[in-house]
């Protein structure tokens, strides 16, 4: 079962610092966010981390998707916490090459979804039925020359 998304104001946020501690560990979060080297996370810095990965998410995902998106898949906090990660490493001047393949993989998996080649398993609102060709009505011709005679 999916849970619901968190959000911050307006904002959908895909994925939050717990979800960052269960995927790499409390440990690896200290050596992206802490920055003053005080043993003591930025919280404030991966929230905002976490929700700039979340907008640029929904970047990709406007294209295709009615948003918000109320619920959080896993494959969307996956991607989230990916993208998250290797800014957070970026910043602290910590990125290693997998962070950054974890992170174009985020960015070609938003890529795919774009472009249609796979799709998020979510149930869209409904969409107005979409007929094959065109409709056409027409209603009697209210002036015509043989009515307009004599004008």
């Amino acid at each position: 079962m999916a849970a619901i998304s968190r959000t911050i104001g307006s904002l959908m946020i895909y994925a939050s610092v717990d979800d960052i501690d269960k995927r790499y560990g409390e440990d690896f979060l200290y050596t992206i966010a802490d920055r003053n080297q005080d043993d003591t996370l930025d919280t404030a810095a991966i929230e905002r981390s976490l929700s700039d990965a979340s907008d640029l998410m929904n970047s990709y995902l406007a294209t295709r998707y009615t948003l918000p998106i109320m619920e959080t898949l896993p494959i969307l906090s996956r991607a989230c916490v990916d993208i998250a990660v290797y800014w957070l490493s970026e910043d602290a001047g910590v990125a290693t090459e997998e962070r950054r393949t974890r992170y174009d993989d985020a960015i070609s998996w938003l890529e795919r979804v774009t472009a249609g080649k796979t799709d998020l398993p979510i149930q869209q609102p409904d969409e107005p039925t979409k007929t094959p060709g065109g409709l056409v009505s027409y209603s009697p011709r209210l002036f015509t020359r043989q009515n307009l005679r004599g004008w």
